[in-house]
Parts: C-alpha cells; sequence; structure tokens
C-alpha cells in the first residue's frame, strides 16, 4: 500500500536502484537505458535495462526527509542502493568538483531519530557494497576520497557561525541526505553506499552564498555534466 502510494507501480523497481536528488535530471538517465518503463506519483522514476541488467532511477528531492523515506518506502529487501549527491567540502584536501564516497554519517539530520538513532551518531554504508563501489571508482580512474560526511538538515544554519561548533573536525564533508539514507536502507534491509561531488566549501570562502569564480563556474558546469555517465558507469559495475 505504501509503495503504491508514493511510486505508483512499485513492482517494476529493480534490485538495483540509484537515487539522484532532483527529477529534472531523470531524461538524461534515460538516453542510457532501454525498454523504459516510468513510474511516480510523489517521488519519479523509471525502470530500464543498462547493459543487459534491470536497474532503477529515482529523484528522491533535496532534503533528509525526503531522500530517507523515498529509500524506506521501497519493499525491496537485499536491494542495492546508491545515492549519488553534492556535498559541500569541509577537508582542505577537496577542492570543487571532486569525488567523496561515503562510509560513514554523523546523524544531524533529525530524521534518523525517528529510527533510534541518538543525534551525533554515526551511521555506516553497507561494507561489501561500499568497496564494491570503490573498486568501480578505481577502475575508472576517477580521483576520489573516502571518509565521515556530517548529514544536516538545514542551510541557512551554514552561515551562523555557532553551527560549525557542531560539526566534528573528522567530518571530510556536509550535505543532506547521506545519514537518512543509510538509516532508512538499515532498516529496510536495503544495502546503501552514498557518493557526492563537491559543489562548495562552506568553511574556506566558497560556500554557495559566495560568488563563484569564472573557474569555479567552469569546473562545476563540467562536472555536472560529467556526472550522469559517471553515475551509469558505476551503476552497471556494482
Amino acid at each position: 500500500m505504501v509503495g503504491d502510494y508514493f511510486f505508483g507501480k512499485p513492482a517494476s523497481i529493480a534490485e538495483k536502484i540509484l537515487f539522484i536528488k532532483r527529477d529534472v535530471r531523470l531524461a538524461d538517465y534515460k538516453e542510457y537505458l532501454t525498454d523504459i518503463k516510468e513510474f511516480g506519483q510523489v517521488w519519479q522514476g523509471f525502470t530500464g535495462i543498462l547493459r543487459g541488467e534491470k536497474v532503477t532511477v529515482i529523484a528522491t528531492g533535496i532534503g533528509p526527509g525526503l531522500v530517507g523515506d523515498a529509500t524506506y518506502a521501497i519493499d525491496k529487501p537485499g536491494a542495492l542502493c546508491l545515492y549519488s549527491g553534492t556535498c559541500g567540502g569541509l577537508s582542505n584536501n577537496l577542492e570543487i568538483g571532486d569525488y567523496f564516497l561515503a562510509n560513514q554519517a554523523i546523524c544531524a539530520d533529525g530524521y534518523s531519530l525517528l529510527f533510534g538513532q541518538d543525534i551525533f551518531t554515526v551511521v555506516n554504508s553497507d561494507k561489501m557494497l561500499f568497496h564494491s563501489v570503490k573498486s568501480s571508482f578505481n577502475q575508472l580512474a576517477i580521483p576520489f576520497a573516502v571518509g565521515l560526511t556530517f548529514t544536516t538538515s538545514s542551510v541557512v544554519r551554514e552561515n551562523d557561525l555557532d553551527f560549525w561548533e557542531l560539526v566534528s573536525p573528522k567530518c571530510q564533508i556536509i550535505e543532506m541526505g547521506c545519514a537518512s539514507f543509510y538509516v532508512a536502507a538499515l532498516r529496510s534491509q536495503k544495502r546503501a553506499v552514498a557518493y557526492f561531488w563537491v559543489t562548495d566549501l562552506p568553511t574556506r570562502g566558497k560556500s554557495f552564498f559566495d560568488t563563484p569564480s569564472a573557474e569555479d563556474i567552469e569546473i562545476k558546469q563540467r562536472r555536472y555534466e560529467q556526472a550522469v555517465s559517471i553515475d551509469i558507469e558505476i551503476l552497471s559495475r556494482i
């Protein structure tokens, strides 16, 4: 009943699922698949054939509640779930356009509390799927970093100095979906891994509130154009 309401045709959802942020990008992913069957009421998506294998792409929208609920609502125990998103880079080793693979996330999202997680505790990715995605990045020769992310539910608070007192210095990125994605997948018996590319550097004078340089705009546009093909390659390898 839940799946019927939110997805319209949940039976068509595959055992391999890619979750993306924005529904306007769904058309870009369709170019790589055949035999496409669309579905969706609250969350839009489609299932198709990628290199002989059935896969699904779903647009969650932005924010921990949407990401978590979209994941949790799917009745597919054992499904392999990828989340492809964007983030702010906190580590000095990260620059705009870099990829980051999150093996752990700090629960500062609010959503994860509904599943019994204490605030600021750590939730893990699926270990086997993490190694598979990591291997895929290596095969594609795409540089990436690995580590801990801080999942927040507020972009506005990032502009306040006292907000950053809550963020562990161990966190290498900040974003709005990873912890909720991991908790929702874990509680619905799915295997999940999230990865991100860096769009801004909020602690280094290049937040999304700041005017980007011409160079940064060029880097972001190039990464935006490459992101779909990279997602497709990773999805086909796991």
